[in-house]
């Protein structure tokens, strides 16, 4: 049911908006919006309405008598109409443009569905301030998104204990751990820039990148601290082990990149689970790598400042 004012007879009548629908409020016996409440712990959504609210019929609403700052009376359906009108379910603003979304079902092999989605968008014309673009949907439950995390977790666990036990100690282990967060980087900006939607099997490419990313960290620690084993002093350990490792640490990531990107340009985005894990992985590796050379050997060397002041 939708009330349509007819402003040119408020206008006629003295009337506002807010003061109509302050009337109709008090005779609907109800609240028009939404409370909150929170109770045990959880928010709860209600609306106020009074005793006698089931008895209102459409007549006698039409009838309701308004009062104008005059004095006189008007009937309602002298300056709203109240009819029953298909409306949307809820108005969703986007970057405070309204969102509309039209959904329908396709009969038939996919690509020709997916080919005819891709005229509508080209060929409908539309007038000036509205766009058409297809809707990217990521479905993915709360569960799944916390077993991911756990699963992320664990494998971050595992390569704290295995590096641990590799360099008996617990301060390098959270160095190369460090890695991770600089895949990461590469992850949002290769998703961002390519307008890719992030998927399970997304995540499921940041989970392997755990375990590849810390690799090029390993190789680089180890060699330094070999060096450093060999009485260099912290600083040309570093520098020298920097530069060592630089040609290892960049053939060992093009090597990885070179053989997944075919899934990146020859595999269909909306088709194959491999598109948006092989994306997650080479965004990962190209900014690891370019950052480890960088940000682990300033750590290095910073840590010790630190621990020795």
């Amino acid at each position: 049911m939708v009330l349509q004012v007819n402003r040119k007879n408020l206008k006629r009548f003295h009337l506002t908006a807010s003061e109509v629908l302050g009337s109709l409020q008090s005779r609907l016996r109800e609240s028009l919006d939404w409370q909150r409440i929170t109770l045990a712990g959880k928010e709860i959504d209600y609306r106020i309405k009074m005793l006698g609210h089931e008895e209102l019929n459409l007549e006698d609403l039409q009838n309701l008598l308004l009062k104008t700052p005059t004095g006189e009376k008007v009937r309602l359906n002298q300056v709203a109409n109240i009819g029953a009108r298909k409306v949307m379910a809820q108005i969703v603003r986007e970057e405070q443009q309204y969102v509309r979304d039209i959904a329908f079902e396709y009969r038939g092999p996919w690509k020709y569905g997916n080919r005819l989605v891709e005229n509508l968008i080209t060929n409908t014309k539309l007038p000036h301030g509205y766009k058409l673009e297809r809707k990217k949907f990521f479905f993915l439950t709360e569960e799944e998104k916390t077993r991911i995390y756990w699963v992320l977790a664990f494998a971050l666990l595992l390569v704290f204990m295995v590096t641990a036990g590799l360099f008996e100690s617990l301060l390098q282990p959270l160095i190369i751990l460090l890695t991770v967060p600089l895949a990461l980087v590469g992850v949002f900006l290769i998703f961002y820039l390519t307008n890719t939607n992030f998927d399970r099997s997304a995540y499921i490419g940041v989970i392997l990148l755990a375990g590849i990313v810390v690799n090029n960290s390993i190789i680089l620690v180890h060699h330094i601290n070999n060096l450093r084993h060999k009485g260099r002093n912290l600083l040309d350990a570093v520098v020298q082990g920097t530069l060592d490792r630089v040609r290892p640490i960049m053939m060992t990531s093009a090597t990885t990149i070179l053989g997944l990107l075919p899934l990146v340009l020859f595999v269909q985005p909306d088709k194959s689970i491999w598109y948006a894990l092989s994306l997650a992985t080479i965004g990962g590796l190209l900014s690891s790598t370019l950052l480890v050379l960088v940000v682990i050997p300033v750590l290095l060397v910073g840590l010790k400042k630190v621990r020795v002041d």
